[in-house]
């Protein structure tokens, strides 16, 4: 299902600048996002995940440069893959973080194998299912936001330009 890439450059601290593209690293603070800069470094394309050497793995909707020194690579999918598909998959890989840690660091090699569990439907996967438990998910989040910040009477704010 996919193919894997990794930084090719050792983006440090000192190269953020908040200017260009984000850099992720390892970690999940953040979503494992460092900043941002415009140092010269290979740009990995939207729509894919990232996985670092903790078996942590998120969903990437922008265009990202990789620290090398952290070990962290993305997947890149053989199939247009939307938002939704990406953080369905994404949480089918977090069974990653209970085989992977300092002692013995995730790497494309080690989960190239790796089996995931998918909806499936006439044999196919279904990226339709997918996509629609995704969408119920979020709808359902967002009613039970609307629903407590009413009822706390926060549903009615003005920000100020400063906020």
């Amino acid at each position: 299902m996919f193919d894997y890439q990794n930084g090719d450059f050792d983006i440090q601290k000192k190269h953020i600048n908040d200017e260009g593209e984000y850099v992720i690293t390892a970690g999940t603070s953040n979503n494992g996002i460092l900043g941002q800069s415009n140092v010269e470094a290979k740009i990995i394309n939207k729509n894919t995940i990232t996985i670092d050497m903790f078996g942590n793995s998120f969903y990437r909707q922008f265009r990202y440069k990789m620290v090398t020194h952290a070990r962290v690579f993305a997947l890149l999918p053989k199939f247009t893959m939307s938002k939704k598909q990406g953080l369905y998959i994404v949480n089918s890989l977090k069974f990653l973080t209970s085989k992977f840690g300092y002692e013995n660091m995730c790497s494309w090699n080690k989960i190239k194998e790796e089996k995931i569990k998918l909806p499936t439907k006439d044999g196919k996967i279904d990226f339709i299912f997918m996509k629609t438990l995704i969408s119920e998910l979020e709808e359902e989040r967002i009613s039970e936001l609307s629903a407590y910040l009413k009822v706390s009477r926060l549903d009615s704010y003005k920000l100020s330009d400063e906020e």
